[in-house]
């Protein structure tokens, strides 16, 4: 039906535009010169409305852009940050380690000269002891 429908409205422009008639003539042409202006300006404004939603399009794309640098940039600021702080406590660690070290060493020092001392003192007690033990002995 549709078919018919374009058909039919092509013989009839078909016959106007073969009339004899030359305001017929002239009618048809004004008015295929009017349907092709119409043409001509939907086109023009479906062309700045697809401008316009294009332009849209890319300031939407461009501010999303926007955001994920600057999400990247606070990540790998982030990063960077933690890196930082994790070698700070690594290097004080090893200073602390260095430490511990140094003051147990000076401990293990300071225990063996005590060990030393006491051992020095008991043998002192032990002679004693036996000398005391010998003098009771021959009495």
């Amino acid at each position: 039906m549709e078919e018919e429908k374009k058909n039919g409205l092509l013989t009839v422009l078909g016959q106007l535009a073969h009339s004899g008639h030359a305001w017929v003539q002239f009618g048809t042409l004004v008015l295929i010169g009017l349907t092709g202006l119409g043409n001509w300006v939907a086109t023009w404004k479906s062309a700045d409305r697809n401008k316009d939603e294009i332009e849209i399009s890319r300031r939407v794309a461009f501010e999303g852009e926007q955001r994920i640098k600057q999400e990247l940039v606070r990540q790998v600021a982030e990063i960077h940050k933690w890196m930082k702080d994790a070698t700070d406590e690594f290097h004080e660690g090893n200073a602390d380690s260095a430490f511990n070290r140094k003051m147990l060493t000076g401990m293990e020092e300071e225990l063996t000269a005590f060990e030393s001392d006491v051992r020095h003192s008991l043998n002192n007690q032990t002679q004693l002891l036996n000398g005391l033990k010998d003098k009771a002995e021959k009495k």
